[in-house]
């Protein structure tokens, strides 16, 4: 709040409840990180653009919604320290995830890095990829309690395995924050592996923006990185930004 007029401050608690969201009398959101919500100033933003377009549909779908588009990617830009040209939106982070698992050219021996914690829809992903390309999958299993420097030396280790059985280590995929357990994964340096390594980092986020700080994603540059704008950011359902560095 440093350098915000105090009267724009909101106090965190029953009465931002009450104020700012539509939740029934008596129901307590214990889980914002499945499906998320947003409050009553955003509903009623939704509801405008909804009667503008009814208004005017033609105009509205041809020319007004590119513009809005256009305005949203340079605002949640700003949230990941990139440029607007860098980022997209598409409809969940189950797609992002497989419009750049789809899209990339695998040969023999390429294989696809994750850790046992991945979001049970990626792991899929991921399986019926080997199943259909010529590409393998490597898991890194790590049980909690772990230190970060022990995920990154297993992590490390790992690719160097890989290499060393004549495996080409393509691409790694790890969170932001863990789903199951919910903690805040060292995504920074594994980044930094991949790079140094020659191998192309895949962020899932789903967990990230509006929850932990990613203002820096422009400078550590992974190579890819979804992240669902609708749980702690507090947008309206579906929508999820797609990076690509």
């Amino acid at each position: 709040m440093a350098g915000m007029d105090s009267g724009c401050a909101i106090s965190f608690g029953a009465e931002m409840r009450r104020k700012h969201f539509v939740f029934a009398k008596g129901y307590q959101p214990l889980n914002h990180g499945s499906f998320g919500t947003f409050p009553k100033s955003v509903l009623e933003y939704q509801r405008q653009l909804q009667l503008e377009s009814e208004a005017r549909p033609d105009t509205w779908i041809r020319y007004t919604l590119s513009d809005l588009v256009k305005a949203s990617r340079a605002a949640i830009a700003q949230f990941l320290g990139v440029e607007a040209g860098e980022v997209v939106f598409v409809p969940n982070a189950t797609t992002g995830v497989n419009t750049v698992l789809r899209n990339l050219v695998f040969n023999e021996g390429d294989t696809i890095l994750n850790f046992n914690t991945i979001y049970g829809a990626c792991s899929k992903t991921i399986e019926s990829l080997s199943e259909t390309c010529p590409v393998s999958s490597h898991q890194i299993n790590i049980t909690y309690p772990i230190t970060d420097d022990e995920i990154v030396m297993k992590f490390h280790s790992a690719i160097q395995h890989l290499k060393m059985s004549g495996k080409h280590p393509q691409l790694a995929m790890f969170d932001s924050v863990l789903t199951f357990p919910g903690v805040r994964f060292p995504w920074e340096r594994l980044v930094t592996i991949c790079r140094e390594q020659g191998v192309l980092s895949l962020i899932d986020g789903a967990h990230g923006i509006g929850h932990i700080d990613l203002s820096h994603i422009g400078s550590v540059g992974p190579d890819f990185m979804i992240s669902n704008c609708y749980k702690y950011l507090k947008l309206i359902t579906l929508p999820t930004v797609m990076y690509s560095g």
